[in-house]
């Protein structure tokens, strides 16, 4: 299995220091970005930005883990949105991982996002 991990700083003005995002691999062919604080109009960019270097590459799957978002602006959700489509039009299989009961899905559920399909539901325990 392969293991990969890098934590990328924000470099966003004005974006919480406890805002995280990491990209790594457990195997050659899946990608696993985690995104953990807040994710809005500052951190969003950015998230666009690691998702799309990490879809060009030569991935097959992609997991979004949001589990760790306390809170979901709408430019965080719209920046979620271009991220996933932008993976499957490049036939990547993708998955939306949120946890179960928070406030991030319950704002997901409430509008018509196209990713609705692809959300997983996992408590924060569990790996990649």
């Amino acid at each position: 299995m392969t293991r990969c991990r890098s934590t990328l700083p924000t470099n966003s003005p004005g974006a919480s220091p406890a805002f995280r995002l990491t990209a790594h691999r457990p195997a050659p062919d899946t990608g696993v970005v985690e995104i953990d604080g807040d994710l809005d109009l500052v951190t969003a960019p950015r998230v666009r930005e690691l998702i799309a270097a990490e879809v060009a590459g030569t991935l097959t799957r992609l997991v979004i883990d949001l589990r760790g978002v306390r809170f979901l602006s709408a430019t965080g959700l719209a920046a979620l949105e271009h991220s996933y489509l932008l993976a499957t039009e490049r036939g990547i299989v993708s998955t939306v991982r949120v946890a179960p009961g928070g406030r991030v899905l319950r704002v997901i559920r409430m509008l018509p996002v196209r990713f609705a399909d692809a959300l997983e539901l996992a408590d924060r325990v569990d790996s990649p």
